[in-house]
């Protein structure tokens, strides 16, 4: 298959692909458009090790080898020559990072006692691209460390030549300048929460039986992350009959969901290649009850799964990126656009933001050793609470992150519904007990 590339860079540089145009020059306190991935292990972490593994993957995955610069039309990627640095996990994960001080790469290996971390900038990759770079890490890791030669399912093979579509961008492929435009919606109900707020990124972990939310799932003929985004609309429901209490005043709630377009279209590609199912429910209408809510989310998520569906949303997103008013603005002129379209586009039309990397599969060599899967988004400044969702072995990790300091009320809400629909739910935070 031929892959069409859309190069706005200069000569001998790489372009951004569609999805990380929107990020650079949204990046900000407030919107770090950050996330993490990391794995707890049984064994402790050696420094020295680590950095061999991190050698070893950009070896392998040499386009993650680049850093980010400010074109006068576009940003875009360079060759980075730099050696990474692997850092101390510190207490807050997902914030804003200085690429100046991380030698310019995008990405940042960070560990602990027993815990590996990668934490990316979004115009790198996304959650399925950071979680294959997780499982190289981890992978040479224990070649060097002499615990055990294996190979992830469906993971990177270290000594196997890069495809041309693992840095590709299928985006300028699919794009078909014939189709609709995807429409517009409306803006969504958004929370302001109480209390202060800083750019902390304080997390509230609920870990989960896999074995109780699949069954109370399969009850209702959904799957677990249905259950899961259901339940983040019916919490919100919740908290915005407490703040408007004439019905008539209640705004759509919504979620941005992530869809993982690779199986969809069949591009095995390392950079973004995400888009975002847009679901909700209606409160002026009426109170939803969970299992009607239930329902809303299977439909509509099936129906944002449909191939026109997402192929008109690709014409939306890179038909306005080739726009020549677009194409040809000075950045100066750009990112001030950009940030508006963000706003319009993105966090304006929804109420919170669920992003599911589903169940972790783990070789037999890693048995017994995995003690812990971890998935954190960065929160934005008009949705403040973000909810990232991992599944390994019988065990699914919701983290909840906030900029919120004191302010858990939408954490306790969905921990509580699901508790009350008889799943066990275990908790843990980073936050300071003294607030």
């Amino acid at each position: 298959m031929k892959i069409r590339v859309q190069n706005y860079a200069p000569e001998g540089f790489i372009a951004l692909d569609n999805s990380a145009l929107i990020y650079p020059p949204t990046e900000a306190v407030y919107n770090a458009n950050t996330f993490r991935v990391s794995l707890d292990l049984s064994f402790t972490i050696k420094k020295e090790i680590l950095e061999q593994a991190v050698h070893d993957m950009l070896e392998r995955c040499s386009y993650a080898k680049v850093s980010l610069h400010a074109g006068f039309f576009w940003y875009f990627l360079s060759p980075n020559p730099k050696q990474p640095i692997v850092h101390p996990e510190g207490s807050y994960p997902s914030g804003r990072f200085s690429f100046k001080e991380n030698n310019g790469y995008l990405f940042k290996v960070l560990y602990s006692e027993h815990r590996i971390a990668l934490e990316c900038f979004h115009a790198l990759t996304d959650g399925s691209g950071a979680i294959a770079y997780l499982k190289l890490l981890v992978e040479r890791y224990c070649h060097h460390a002499d615990i055990a030669d294996f190979q992830f399912p469906g993971g990177l093979i270290f000594k196997a030549r890069p495809s041309i579509q693992e840095f590709s961008d299928p985006f300028q492929h699919l794009y078909d300048k014939t189709l609709p435009s995807y429409p517009k919606i409306s803006k969504a109900y958004h929370r302001k929460g109480n209390g202060s707020i800083d750019d902390r990124v304080k997390v509230i972990s609920a870990s989960i039986s896999t074995k109780q939310i699949k069954a109370r799932a399969k009850a209702r003929g959904i799957t677990i992350g249905e259950y899961l985004s259901s339940t983040y609309l019916y919490a919100l429901q919740q908290l915005q009959q407490q703040e408007v209490p004439v019905r008539r005043r209640r705004k759509p709630i919504r979620l941005s969901v992530p869809m993982n377009l690779r199986k969809i279209f069949g591009y095995e590609t390392m950079r973004n290649f995400t888009l975002f199912a847009v679901i909700g429910i209606e409160p002026a209408l009426g109170y939803y009850t969970f299992d009607e809510i239930a329902k809303e989310v299977h439909m509509q998520m099936a129906m944002s799964q449909d191939r026109k569906r997402l192929l008109s949303q690709i014409r939306r997103n890179v038909g306005g990126e080739r726009t020549p008013l677009i194409r040809f603005a000075p950045n100066m002129l750009k990112n001030p656009l950009f940030k508006l379209l963000s706003d319009y586009l993105g966090d304006d039309q929804y109420s919170g933001v669920i992003s599911n990397l589903g169940q972790l599969e783990l070789p037999p060599a890693l048995e017994g050793v995995i003690r812990r899967a971890d998935f954190h988004l960065s929160p934005g400044l008009l949705n403040r609470v973000a909810l990232a969702v991992i599944g390994y072995l019988d065990t699914i990790v919701v983290n909840f992150t906030s900029f919120l300091n004191t302010d858990t009320e939408l954490e306790r809400l969905f921990c509580t519904f699901m508790v009350e629909d008889g799943i066990e739910v275990t908790l843990s935070t980073n936050r300071e007990t003294d607030r």
